[in-house]
């Protein structure tokens, strides 16, 4: 009987934990989607009724976005997806940077034909979008453009932390008020970034990468309040 009972109760959580799980993936992917916006309060119901699931695995997740920092949550008003400040983004970008340039040479020391194949692969994923005037889903296509050459050091751990710094940024901010034409100068930059590694010019790919950080942090901040 006991058996039965805690076999029960295992099931119960495991489901519970999926859901949490399911409900995490589909918030965030409407973070991604610009379906719901840096600064917007998120409604329980509202959420669970989208979803099709109870509040619990909603608030769940909610929690631990809060707790990544992709949300704020206020004391009997809720959650409120998290705008990103100065601070935080120029934390980020130097986190950025250091990960990028740090793995630079170590990629080119391990590039081959193969890796090179789907870095070219990924940048032209990029352009396609800019061609077809996708606005949000481009910055999916950059940070994937970026990864592929930070996986080339063959250190998963690396591409992982990119990722989530990376979200951390563009998953909380507004793009209301960016100015128009840097996605074409993106497609530029990310040629440098290719020809160098291709060529295993380290020095010319390092100087190519920080220029991009750079010129991404300012397009950013001219959107991000004080």
């Amino acid at each position: 009987m006991d058996d039965q009972r805690n076999s029960k109760t295992a099931a119960v959580l495991l489901q519970d934990k999926n859901l949490t799980q399911m409900a995490y993936a589909k918030i965030k992917e409407m973070m991604l989607n610009y379906d719901i916006v840096p600064g917007q309060r998120l409604i329980f119901v509202d959420l669970a009724k989208r979803l099709g699931v109870s509040r619990t695995p909603v608030n769940n997740a909610l929690s631990i976005l809060a707790n990544e920092g992709f949300l704020d949550f206020v004391p009997n008003q809720g959650y409120t997806v998290h705008q990103i400040t100065r601070d935080e983004a120029t934390a980020l970008y130097e986190l950025r940077e250091i990960i990028e340039v740090g793995a630079i040479e170590k990629a080119i020391q391990r590039i081959n034909s193969r890796k090179l194949d789907l870095l070219k692969n990924k940048k032209g994923v990029y352009e396609k979008a800019v061609m077809e005037n996708v606005s949000r889903g481009r910055f999916t296509f950059d940070q994937e453009f970026h990864a592929t050459y930070i996986q080339m050091t063959d250190n998963p751990y690396l591409a992982d932390y990119f990722r989530e710094i990376y979200q951390r940024i563009f998953l909380r901010h507004r793009i209301e008020g960016l100015p128009t034409g840097r996605a074409k100068q993106v497609v530029l930059e990310h040629d440098q970034i290719y020809n160098a590694i291709r060529t295993e010019n380290t020095k010319k790919a390092v100087q190519f990468v920080k220029d991009h950080i750079k010129a991404g942090k300012e397009y950013i901040f001219s959107a991000v309040p004080y």
